[in-house]
């Protein structure tokens, strides 16, 4: 017969083999979503705990004992499905709260290109836009015609595209060049942010408008 004190051991550490994924762990503390788990396991152990014992019974939540669970076989048969029942409806919780949360998150930051990825082969960079745009799917174009625009202010040399360089520190460059260009990147670099992690819709003539700009920085270098 299984003890109810190994059917918890058990259950525990199917628990902490989730809790130990990378997602839930903060370097120098502990996760706040660990905190919350943990503290809902307690009080899942403890529902059991009372619902369970009939030394000093909760007569809110105890079982009528005319059914025969004080018989201590079905005690304890009764006790392991619950907390089964318990550790799978914390595991989808743990599931949905690392799809919603945090697959979600790094999900948009692949949908986001980056510049130095098209240094040897700017021109690719220019297709994508094209093909979104046959596609009418608008966001996706303006996403490769910044990055496009990005890769010709880095032919100009006014911007020198590196792997940890970010937009604003981009636009910082500009400014010590292109002085007259700031506001105008700082408009397109906002919009670029906001159709790749905000799901921002444009359309047509939006994208038309910073066609005509990234045109006009090119036929600069020609």
């Amino acid at each position: 017969m299984l003890s109810n004190n190994v059917s918890e051991q058990e259950i525990r550490d199917i628990l902490e083999q989730i809790l130990k994924r990378r997602e839930f762990h903060n370097e120098g503390e502990k996760s706040p979503l660990v905190k919350v788990l943990g503290s809902i396991w307690e009080a899942i152990k403890e529902w059991v705990r009372e619902l369970l014992q009939y030394k000093q019974p909760n007569p809110q939540i105890r079982i009528d004992p005319d059914f025969g669970i004080n018989v201590p076989v079905l005690q304890t048969i009764l006790k392991v499905l619950l907390i089964l029942i318990a550790a799978i409806l914390l595991f989808f919780l743990v599931r949905f709260i690392v799809k919603k949360v945090y697959l979600s998150g790094r999900i948009r930051k692949m949908q986001a290109p980056e510049a130095y990825e098209y240094l040897n082969r700017p021109d690719e960079a220019m297709e994508n836009y094209y093909g979104y745009l046959s596609s009418k799917e608008y966001s996706k174009a303006l996403r490769f015609l910044f990055i496009a625009l990005l890769l010709e202010l880095d032919k100009r040399k006014i911007i020198r595209i590196e792997k940890w360089k970010t937009n604003r520190m981009y636009i910082r460059e500009i400014g010590q060049k292109e002085k007259k260009l700031i506001p105008q990147m700082q408009e397109f670099s906002a919009l670029f942010n906001a159709c790749c992690y905000g799901n921002r819709a444009v359309d047509e003539v939006v994208v038309g408008k910073w066609f005509d700009f990234y045109m006009n920085q090119k036929e600069k270098r020609e």
